[in-house]
């Protein structure tokens, strides 16, 4: 854990980018509930004064939260989470057709 946040003797999970459905901003629509924002557990936990600077990776059973120390960080955050998403999941599909680099 970063300096000054509480430890605890789990060992954290490790995570499947390639199975990232969607990077949602607090203030997002929710697709699933369109009278709302956010997810579900972030409506819940999300205190409303981080919502600006909060977002969520969407698994397809789990959702991880996250509240940047700024908006501007969250903005980068997500735009980068995006992005590595989508990298991994085309590599991953390219290698599953048997593409490649040198493929062509």
């Amino acid at each position: 854990p970063a300096l000054g946040e509480p430890s605890s003797g789990k060992r954290p999970p490790k995570l499947d980018l390639t199975s990232c459905k969607e990077v949602r901003h607090a203030w997002s629509p929710d697709p699933d509930n369109p009278m709302f924002t956010g997810t579900p557990i972030l409506r819940q936990k999300c205190e409303a004064a981080n919502a600006h600077k909060s977002f969520a990776l969407i698994f397809p059973r789990r959702t991880v939260d996250i509240t940047a120390v700024t908006a501007d960080q969250c903005k980068v955050l997500m735009e980068g989470f995006s992005a590595l998403c989508f990298r991994l999941q085309v590599a991953q599909n390219v290698a599953a057709s048997g593409g490649g680099a040198g493929a062509g």
